[in-house]
């Protein structure tokens, strides 16, 4: 674990220096041939590595644009199986370690991300070239993943929208005529048990190849709830891949893959705490308050990894999809691509208590224990994506260019409860409400992007992609009895203007009656021109300058969680234009690497919650809409290093400041006034560092010893827009550390991993549930719940390649 910023600063200050004062760049001519690729972040002599982040094959230090690469030896090595784990590893990439589900995952990438998945991603997520449009359509295993490559800065040019913050890339294994076998099986802390195998080889030697992926994880829950004597917060996902690969000729390759997984794992439950706003000292050192607040109820005192959570968490996910790709060469210069892809998932139900406490009275005349925030939710969703590509290379101009085409069908049904504060003995709680909501998307889309090599050693990039986006939306709200079911307004007309009904034992909101959005505004058309402009020079054959200019566009939509008609309403796309230059190094024959980058981020039309005029009724409502500006700025570096053949040193650093410019509304109707100007973003910490080492040890009887320690640390952030002081994350690391010995014939690995040895507890956000007690001895307290990361664990691995 990293604790002092200094010495950190200071152990890069000495490096960089080092470095500086013995400028020998790697014995490689201009011209002369590149050193062999290697699929794997590893840093050996007269290694490289080779990305796509431009939609082809290029050595990632000669790649303009700041990407980062985890291979699959890292992987192996830190037990990293699902892309959560990669959390705090990669420079500018913010994500929290635990989620709804572990199929969903929200990624930030430079302080760009969306922390909602039910709305359009801004950094996107692409599986082989096939975006996934959402979130909850996530990874659960990166089993036959060859590497993971996170681009960061707008991908708008060649991936499209809703990469505004970056993109994530998974590019898994093609197989080949060439027998390959995998496999690994492992055990640890809370039960966990870890199985992966791969296969792949020649059906048809030279014209047809094929490989199968499949891998299974599973851990009891490591959160305790004292509400249902049981653990929770368990994994259990199962999920596989099926390639072909069929090459007819020299010049033409098919590639058809098949994947789906199955997520039975439980849905998340929140811990909880409190804050004192008389005496903040006290804030979550004492007893836990819990039920409506009406009456507190001391639950016990705070405990980390603890959930009082009293609904049983469920979740039944599932997500699978087809690709087929088709490579042609038409000459040495000229080739085609084409990618269809269907894809589709299902969260049929999830239902998870956000509240972090048991079921309790309502108040003394409704004694039926009830909670206080709860969702039951339904999301289904299927996408069509079809993409035609033509590349060039020759030697002055190369370029890529296409168009692309998406279809997204995304439905949702989430019911919400919540039940308020009890006024009085007569008060009956708030009804559950039921959000029903359906999106068709269209996106169209041509894209082309080119580079002029104006000598061998310097290169001017340009490019633009013209978007149009189409969407067509459809809502009911609908009240429901505290069942769950829905409520026949023909029975009680009551509902139609909102009141009690007290044979449900439930009141509905005048706001909140049910409704649909036929007859408003439901269907709009966005257009977009994302335009991208850099340069990039190489300076020496070991030193690779480049600066550059790139639009984001995230689209526009609908409010998926309208709460009444008057918030039913579309809101306008988001634009980022960003500015960066960065540099890419290697010194002392390849075995120290320092790439650095600096970035300017302007916001235009940011997407959240916003005080707008709604047509519908004529009034101001808060709904999701757009802020005016905002702006984030940084530098990300990336060392790594191998003195000598058996050490190898990582240390990278974030720095991120963010800034809202505006985002301020004066009091407007019933919409209380707020001020954001100049607060941070939310969920988005200062500085990250992470740092690991390795150590090789080859034994005198055959095979290696191989010894590693990696450390992760995040300076405090807020959960909240305001920046309140109850909402803050303090400063947190966490560090890990494996051991693994290989066999001299390099087909047997045995791997101990430690992860979180410290056994260090932080909430990943924190969110107020109810309001401050007023009198008493609670007086001043709020509770407030949020996710909290993994426990420690231990987790032992065997591995056979061949």
């Amino acid at each position: 674990m990293i604790r002092n910023r200094s010495a950190c600063l200071a152990w890069l200050a000495g490096t960089a220096l080092a470095s500086l004062a013995t400028p020998a760049f790697a014995a490689t001519a201009p011209g002369a041939a590149a050193p062999e690729a290697t699929p794997d972040a590893d840093i050996a002599p007269g290694q490289d590595i080779v990305v796509t982040a431009t939609r082809k094959e290029t050595r990632l230090q000669q790649t303009p644009v700041a990407v980062s690469v985890i291979g699959s030896e890292f992987r192996s090595e830190q037990n990293v199986v699902t892309s959560r784990d990669l959390a705090g590893q990669i420079p500018g990439l913010f994500t929290t370690p635990s989620g709804i589900t572990p199929l969903t995952n929200t990624f930030f990438i430079r302080g760009i991300g969306n922390s909602d998945p039910i709305f359009d991603p801004t950094v996107g997520v692409y599986l082989d070239d096939v975006y996934l449009a959402r979130a909850i359509n996530g990874l659960a295993d990166l089993t036959d993943v060859e590497r993971v490559e996170v681009l960061r800065g707008p991908q708008g040019t060649l991936f499209g929208a809703n990469s505004s913050g970056g993109a994530i890339r998974y590019v898994t294994r093609a197989p080949t005529d060439k027998l390959e076998e995998s496999a690994d099986v492992g055990y640890g802390s809370y039960n966990t048990f870890n199985t992966h195998a791969y296969v792949a080889g020649a059906l048809v030697p030279g014209l047809l190849d094929a490989s199968v992926a499949i891998a299974h994880d599973q851990h009891a829950g490591y959160s305790w709830n004292p509400s249902q004597n049981d653990y929770v917060n368990n994994q259990n996902t199962t999920s596989g891949r099926v390639k072909l690969v069929f090459t007819p000729s020299s010049r033409l390759k098919a590639t058809v893959t098949a994947d789906g997984t199955i997520d039975h794992s439980q849905a998340a439950q929140y811990d909880a705490t409190t804050w004192n706003a008389t005496n903040p000292a006290l804030s979550g050192l004492g007893a836990i308050t819990a039920g409506t607040l009406y009456s507190p109820t001391q639950l016990a005192a705070y405990q980390p990894n603890v959930s009082y959570a009293g609904r049983y968490p469920v979740n039944y996910s599932h997500i699978g999809g087809v690709t087929v790709r088709l490579d042609e060469t038409l000459d040495d210069h000229l080739s085609l691509h084409a990618i269809t892809a269907l894809r589709a998932f299902n969260q049929a139900p999830v239902n998870y208590n956000n509240d972090g406490q048991n079921f309790l009275p309502y108040d003394a005349a409704h004694p039926t224990p009830v909670e206080v925030s709860d969702n039951y939710i339904t999301y289904r969703q299927h996408q069509f994506s079809q993409e035609l590509q033509v590349q060039g290379n020759y030697k002055l101009v190369d370029f890529t260019g296409g168009f692309y085409y998406l279809f997204e069908n995304f439905s949702s049904n989430r019911i919400g409860y919540v039940t308020g504060l009890p006024t009085s003995n007569t008060a009956l709680p708030t009804a559950p409400f039921d959000q029903i909501g359906d999106t068709r998307s269209f996106n169209y889309s041509a894209y082309l992007q080119g580079n002029l090599h104006l000598t061998d050693a310097l290169t001017l990039t340009a490019g633009g992609r013209y978007i149009s986006e189409h969407r067509e939306f459809t809502f009911n709200g609908v009240n429901d009895d505290l069942g769950g079911n829905p409520i026949d307004p023909t029975l009680y007309p009551q509902v139609l203007t909102g009141g009690a009904i007290p044979t449900l034992g439930v009141n509905i909101l005048g706001s909140q009656i049910n409704f649909n959005n036929a007859a408003v505004l439901n269907a709009k058309t966005w257009h977009a021109f994302t335009p991208k402009a850099g340069v990039s020079y190489q300076a020496a054959p070991t030193f690779f300058v480049f600066a550059d200019y790139a639009r984001g566009f995230d689209a526009g939509g609908f409010n998926n969680r309208a709460l009444n008609i008057q918030t039913a309403l579309p809101y306008n796309p988001e634009n980022v234009d960003t500015y960066e230059g960065g540099i890419k190094t290697d010194w002392l024959d390849h075995r120290l690497r320092i790439n650095l980058t600096g970035f300017y981020n302007d916001y235009k039309n940011l997407q959240t919650t916003v005080a707008v005029f709604s047509p519908i009724s004529g009034t101001y409502v808060s709904t999701r809409g757009n802020a005016p500006s905002a702006h984030t700025d940084g530098f990300e570096l990336e060392t790594s290093g191998q003195p000598t053949r058996n050490l190898a040193l990582v240390f990278n650093t974030t720095y991120l400041k963010t800034r809202y410019d505006n985002y301020a509304s004066p009091a407007e109707g019933t919409v209380p006034a707020y001020n954001y100007d100049g607060n941070q973003f939310a969920g988005e910490p200062k500085w990250q560092y992470f740092g690991s080492v390795t150590w090789t040890i080859p034994v005198s009887t055959g095979g290696t010893i191989k010894l590693g320690a990696s450390g992760s640390y995040f300076t405090s952030y807020f959960s909240d827009s305001l920046n309140s002081p109850q909402y803050q994350i303090a400063a947190h690391g966490v560090a890990n550390a494996f051991v693994a010995f290989e066999t001299e014939d390099r087909r047997w690995t045995f791997t101990l991993t430690g992860r979180n040895l410290a056994n260090a507890f932080y909430f990943t956000s924190l969110t107020a549930i109810g309001a401050a007690v007023k009198a008493g001895p609670y007086a001043g307290t709020t509770l407030l719940e949020g996710a909290q990361n993994p426990p420690r664990t231990l987790f032992l691995k065997a591995a056979y390649s061949f």
